[in-house]
Parts: C-alpha cells; sequence; structure tokens
C-alpha cells in the first residue's frame, strides 16, 4: 500500500419515499414508506429484486422537517399511526413493517399525511410532549426476551449477562426489559458516573413521556442541571399517592459504585446512601460490569443490596467469562462480528437497515520500532552480554523523572514529524487531516499526557489542534482508578473544545474510555502497551458510533472509523482474545478457536509489512506497516 487511505465522512440524501406493488393483490390499498440515505428508486430496488416485484414509486422527498432538522422514517412511522393508519406486520415474528394500509384508491393520502407531518401539524392526533418512539433492533429484542425467560424460569444464581460489543444499545434495551419486567424498584450501579448523561437522556427521550409514574432518581453531580430527582424530591412525590395507587409508582435510581462503597452501610466511612441498603430492590443492573466490580470490598458492597434479579453488562467481559462466574444460559451474547454481519446480509424488504449508521471499523497497524534503528542494533549490554533491544510503547513515551520531557525527545519528535509527512501516516496531507479532525489518543501516563501536548503545541501542523488532556489522577492504565470524578469533568472539556475548534485532540489516561459517547471522533490512536483486553476493546470503539451534521445546505454522516495501533505483536493478541473470549463463556475449544478468528476475519483486510498476511472482506480492515 502506497499511501494511506481515509474517508470517515461522506456525503448522504436523507430521504422518505413511498411506492405500491399493483400488481400484488395481498398488497392492494398498502403503501410501503422507508427511508434511505441514497437515491430512493436504488433502495427500492434493493427490497423487490429478489421476488422480481413492480413498483411504482408514489413520491420521494428531503427527510427534514419545515425548520429544517432531519428526521428518520420512525418518527413518520409513529406519526401515521396515532393518525389512525393501520400498520403492517411481518408474519412470524409479528414486528411492525413499513407497510400501512389507506384503501384502495386512497394511497395519495400518504402524501397528505407527509406534508402535515413535516411543518409538525398535530392537530389530529396526540402529540409525543417531547418524547421519541422506540423500536429495538432484533439483538436487543433478543436479549431482553432471553433474559425474561431465564429470569421468570426461577433457576438460581438470579443474575444474568449482556456481553456485548460497544454501540449495542444497552440502555435502551435496559429500559425496555424494565418496563417489560414490570419492575418496581431499580438501582444502576456503575463504575463510571459520567455515562448518567446518557442513561438520563434515554430516560426523557424514550420513556418518561410513555411512562408517567416512572421516575429517573439521582444525585451524580453531573445530573445536577437536569430534572432528575433527588431521594427528598421522590419520597414527597410518593406522598401524593394513595395507598391504591402506590403500586404503581416506579423509580430508576443511578448511583455510582464510588458513591456506594464509601457509604458506611456498604463498607466505607461516609454517611450516605444508607437507604439503598433498605430497599428491597427488583432488579440491579451493573452497568460495564468489567470495571472495578472485581474486588472484595465490591463484593460486600453488592452483597449489601436486597434485590430479586440481577443484570451485568459489558462489552468486554473477558474476566469474568474465564472464571466461570455465568453459564452458558446466563449469557447473552453480541459481537462486532454479529453486528457486522447483521449489516451485510440485511433483507431490505424488511425495510431501512438498522445497523447502516454504524461506520465501519477499520485498523492500521504500525511498527513504531522501526523509528529507532539505531538502538535496535546496538541493543543493551549489561556486563559482558548484548540483548537484543525490545521495544516497549510505555518506555517510548516515558518522562525523565522529575522532570517535563521524555526520555526519548528526539525520537518522539521524529514519530510526530513522520505522523505529518510520511504518505503512510494518518495526518500526512491536510486532506487526510480533514477527516480526522477529532481523535482519541491513549496514552500510560499523565506526565505523558502533558509532555505529548506540549510537543503537539509546539509542531508545525498540530498547533492548529485545540488538545484537549483527559486525565488527573496519575495512574497507570493497567491498574485500578477508583475515582472517577474528573471522567464527568473531561467530557466537558471535549464538548466545548469541539464546539469552539474545527480541529482537537483528546489525550487520556483511561478516561472516556468506556461508555462515553463523543460522535465527532472519528480515530483512537493507541499509544500505550494496554495490557487488558477489556480496556483495549473498549478504548478502540470510542469512534464506531454514528454521527451525522449538515453544512452548508449538506448532510454529512460517518461512514468509517479507525484505529491506529503502534503495537503490532499486542494487536494480534488482542485480536485472538477478540475472536474467542467473547463467544459463548469464553472456553473455546482447540477446534472452536480457529472457526473464531475465521469468521471474525470475514470482516478484515490485513496486511503484515509489504507482503500480504491476511486478505479478506473489508468490514474491518487491519494494515500493518
Amino acid at each position: 500500500m502506497a499511501s494511506t487511505t481515509i474517508k470517515t465522512i461522506d456525503q448522504a440524501s436523507p430521504t422518505i419515499y413511498a411506492y405500491i406493488t399493483p400488481n400484488d393483490v395481498s398488497k392492494k390499498g398498502w403503501v410501503k414508506i422507508g427511508y434511505t440515505d441514497r437515491d430512493a428508486e436504488t433502495r427500492i430496488k434493493e427490497q423487490t429484486h429478489t421476488s422480481n416485484t413492480k413498483y411504482e414509486l408514489l413520491w420521494s422527498y428531503d427527510a427534514r422537517y419545515d425548520g429544517g432538522e432531519y428526521f428518520i422514517d420512525d418518527d413518520f412511522h409513529w406519526y401515521l399511526v396515532q393518525s389512525g393508519i393501520e400498520r403492517g406486520k411481518f408474519e412470524g415474528t409479528g414486528r411492525p413493517s413499513e407497510w400501512f394500509y389507506f384503501g384502495q384508491g386512497k394511497e395519495k393520502q400518504a402524501d397528505e399525511l407527509f406534508r402535515k407531518f413535516i411543518f409538525k401539524d398535530y392537530s389530529q392526533i396526540q402529540a409525543p410532549a417531547g418524547g421519541t418512539q422506540y423500536q429495538l433492533r432484533e439483538e436487543q429484542i433478543d436479549a431482553v426476551k432471553r433474559t425474561l425467560a431465564y429470569m421468570k424460569s426461577g433457576k438460581e444464581p438470579s443474575t444474568f449477562l449482556w456481553n456485548a460489543k460497544p454501540r449495542f444499545g444497552k440502555t435502551l434495551a435496559t429500559y425496555d426489559f424494565i418496563r417489560k419486567g414490570g419492575f418496581q424498584n431499580v438501582l444502576i450501579v456503575t463504575n463510571r458516573p459520567a455515562v448518567a448523561n446518557s442513561w438520563y437522556d434515554d430516560f426523557e427521550k424514550f420513556i418518561k413521556w410513555q411512562e408517567s409514574h416512572m421516575f429517573f432518581v439521582s444525585e451524580t453531580d453531573s445530573l445536577k442541571r437536569t430534572k432528575a430527582l433527588s431521594r427528598k424530591k421522590y419520597l414527597d412525590i410518593l406522598d401524593n399517592y394513595s395507598k391504591d395507587d402506590y403500586r404503581t409508582v416506579k423509580q430508576i435510581t443511578f448511583v455510582s459504585l464510588q458513591d456506594l462503597k464509601g457509604s458506611i452501610a456498604f463498607g466505607g466511612n461516609f454517611d450516605k446512601l444508607q437507604w439503598v441498603a433498605g430497599v428491597n430492590w427488583d432488579l440491579l443492573v451493573v452497568d460495564e460490569a468489567h470495571e472495578g466490580v472485581d474486588t472484595s470490598k465490591t463484593d460486600w458492597a453488592f452483597s449489601r443490596i436486597m434485590r430479586k434479579f440481577t443484570l451485568h453488562m459489558s462489552g468486554t467481559l473477558f474476566k469474568a467469562i474465564a472464571n466461570s462466574k455465568f453459564s452458558a444460559e446466563q449469557i447473552y451474547n453480541w459481537s462486532y462480528a454479529d453486528e457486522q454481519e447483521a449489516k451485510r446480509d440485511w433483507d431490505y424488504y424488511q425495510g431501512s437497515n438498522p445497523y447502516e449508521p454504524l461506520p465501519q471499523l477499520n485498523m492500521y497497524t504500525y511498527q513504531l520500532s522501526a523509528m529507532i534503528e539505531e538502538k535496535l542494533i546496538e541493543g543493551q549490554t549489561i556486563g559482558e552480554t548484548t540483548y537484543d533491544f525490545a521495544f516497549d510503547l510505555n518506555e517510548f513515551f516515558a518522562v525523565e523523572e522529575g522532570k517535563t520531557t521524555f526520555k526519548h525527545e528526539k525520537d518522539v519528535k521524529k514519530w510526530l514529524g513522520r505522523l505529518t509527512k510520511n504518505e503512510k501516516y494518518p495526518f500526512s496531507t491536510p486532506a487526510l487531516r480533514r477527516e480526522l479532525k477529532h481523535t482519541f489518543w491513549l496514552l500510560d501516563r499523565v506526565a505523558s499526557a502533558k509532555a505529548l501536548a506540549k510537543l503537539l503545541a509546539d509542531d508545525a501542523v498540530f498547533m492548529h489542534y485545540n488538545v484537549v488532556i483527559a486525565a488527573g489522577d496519575g495512574k497507570n492504565l493497567n491498574e485500578e482508578a477508583e475515582d472517577f470524578v474528573c471522567n464527568e469533568k473531561s467530557y466537558d472539556k471535549v464538548r466545548r473544545a469541539i464546539a469552539e475548534n474545527e480541529y482537537t485532540i483528546t489525550i487520556s489516561v483511561g478516561q472516556l474510555t468506556t461508555g462515553v459517547t463523543i460522535p465527532e471522533w472519528t480515530a483512537v490512536m493507541m499509544l500505550s502497551n494496554i495490557a487488558s483486553p477489556a480496556l483495549y476493546m473498549q478504548a478502540a470503539f470510542r469512534s464506531q458510533n454514528s454521527y451525522h451534521y449538515e453544512e452548508k445546505g449538506k448532510y454529512y454522516k460517518k461512514e468509517n472509523a479507525y484505529i491506529f495501533d503502534f503495537a503490532p505483536d499486542r494487536t494480534l493478541v488482542m485480536f485472538d482474545d477478540f475472536a474467542n473470549k467473547l463467544v459463548g463463556d469464553g472456553s473455546a475449544s482447540d477446534k472452536e478457536r480457529p472457526e473464531n478468528i475465521k469468521r471474525l476475519l470475514n470482516f478484515f483486510r490485513c496486511w503484515y509489512n509489504a507482503n500480504s498476511w491476511w486478505r479478506l472482506q473489508n468490514r474491518m480492515d487491519i494494515y500493518l506497516f
């Protein structure tokens, strides 16, 4: 590969369209109403070519309100149902389809209702009061269904794991599980307080307007300016309900694991959260279960929580699975390979592809040790023996003790020079830099982050980037972090920097790697020897989230996300873990291991140095230089 090709953002044309199939007797009076980011005719042909169905396009319009805001077909579908239009269902599953019955000869009514909808004319229907309808994807429905079935079976232990990749949509799926399970008292505990915002936002957007007696209770700092209730305000609301209506009131309480363990009632030293131990919870949700939950302090704290059922959620729970904490029937797995297979194999007859907004993940692996050839040649002499030089990323970015500069300052500067000048590197041209406007760089130590930020500020290219340091406790990436208060502040700093600057770089030492979504990030730079597969995978997926925006009247969306890794040996080990330790109970047999790798490789295109290593379908690409 002569030079690096990076394409993160592409122009799209959000379109709502309607068509009929006049030769299909069973569809007389029915209209198919769908959505596409491309040309309507192209999308319709994808839906009809397999059955050789003749269609007639009724109309296609930009998917945007009169005020300019874009929407998707689910919003218009909801409007049609609320307007009294019958919605079809798929045989067998009973899931709603994109077919709507207007009556034979009345198909033009769809056009009339669309024109009312884009002007937000809710005069004939009940408006959603700021809320939005949600429709889960198949894997989310399956996760909820299997968990409910296990819970109702009465089997012990009464705990279940969603072992699902980042971007699975855990918050919305959990809320659906809560609604279908009929839980009254729900406690959500996480080691990452910053994710409180996503839990609260989804509650307000999708749940509250449909569940008027359900309340979100939290005193987490990041929610101080929201309508989340304090414990006292929730109790005040309860006082307004009669004894007969008391059971209709439901609470979803969100607390941080740090606050919980700090409480006297849970083994800490502070007089807070004692009331949590006094509630008989219907459901305990442990969010990001791979973090901070494998200690005796945490185990003891959880033992003090009275609950009927526990739902664990994580994208990378390698250790817990390997330790056989969950049996196969207690785990719902959903991996990157599962997602990409679903995206590739989607039957467009069912409607819009729900996986389409999820970008393709690409990996470029660089052999950074090639920059320090003299050290490789010299090796290291100890006594009378000379040992080969062993390259170490953490050593490469190590800072002189008591100083603010790198031990290998000349080599780090040389590396920065290659990033911006060598055609194989991601920031080597203005065009590439425009594709990577906002990126996430992961280092090992706070001192290294500060030293790198200083070099970036003096670099002819990177001086034009706003650099945010998301670090503060000075801990190693492989150490357990007990306090993530800074995580919330870092999130705010990054959001502000992106809002105010065209180009940003976020340098992290563990913060913002889990449960936090920054849609504008298009790449992750792995600049440390992360030993934990869990942390590596969580960090790697920080850029693989849907993102769209409008600029100068044109609509753009993220098509690709990137990982740039500078430790090739580690990358291959992580790849094997990725393929085999997120399958079943994490104990793949010798026979299963190569099959799991082969399956994951269906979504990779890989090169080793200049020679072909693996070359397969390009769902997730790896390039090694």
